[in-house]
């Protein structure tokens, strides 16, 4: 079928309950959000939802109700509310990209940074003790081949030659450890990079999402003011 007309009582009824689904959508999410006057009434993931299903819903009913007619002021309402749509998916990607970013917060980089610290000033003191440990694992071999017979040398030097592996073992261990706190880092500062990105545009689209919908308000205002006057509409 074809879409109402903007002059049928049942366009005139979409516009109407578009309306009225617009203005649920900047007020009832923003009160829920900012507010807690509604703080019983659900997660703020949900509003959401039903924010993001008045915002689709409400401008489509807009659109039926204009007929899809482009002159006057109700091609104007129309070309803003199908911006307002685009623009509101836009916004629903910004604010998903930006909670999924938020994960990685500035707390765990500040972690981050602490491990490597530690990580470093171990193996600095490992270093340090290196030689002492080095000549500790020696002079035990001495004392042993000097208390033991002379055929036990070899297992002697067997058993120096483990600890000094294990000993080398310790300092790879460490450097390992140290490898994987870079890396997360690294990532960190990856994800606070895109999270800064996604924060700038979000705070691009919301300084162009916010007056659209503003300007869209008037022009509805507009409108509606205009049909009463003139009596058209539901008001002949």
């Amino acid at each position: 079928g074809t879409a109402p007309a903007g002059g049928h009582p049942f366009g005139h009824w979409l516009g109407i309950i578009g309306t009225i689904f617009m203005v649920m959508t900047e007020l009832l999410y923003s009160i829920r959000k900012r507010t807690r006057l509604l703080n019983r009434a659900g997660p703020v993931r949900a509003w959401l939802s039903f924010h993001i299903f008045t915002g689709i819903v409400g401008p489509f009913m807009v659109l039926m109700h204009t007929g899809l007619q482009f002159r006057g002021l109700a091609g104007v309402t129309m070309m803003l509310t199908v911006l307002i749509v685009f623009s509101g998916f836009v916004g629903r990607y910004l604010y998903a990209a930006l909670q999924r970013a938020g994960l990685q917060s500035e707390d765990s980089y500040a972690s981050s940074v602490d491990q490597i610290a530690g990580a470093r000033a171990a193996i600095k003191l490992f270093e340090e003790e290196w030689p002492a440990r080095v000549r500790e694992i020696e002079k035990i071999w001495q004392s042993k081949n000097e208390s033991r017979p002379a055929f036990m040398a070899p297992w002697n030097q067997f058993r120096m030659r483990q600890r000094l592996n294990r000993l080398e073992g310790e300092r790879t261990a460490l450097n390992e450890q140290l490898n994987r706190y870079l890396q997360q880092k690294q990532r960190l500062e990856s994800n606070l990079g895109r999270n800064a990105t996604y924060q700038k545009l979000f705070r691009l689209w919301h300084l162009v999402h916010v007056p659209m919908g503003i300007t869209l308000f008037v022009a509805v205002a507009i409108h509606i003011a205009a049909t009463i006057f003139f009596r058209a509409g539901l008001f002949r």
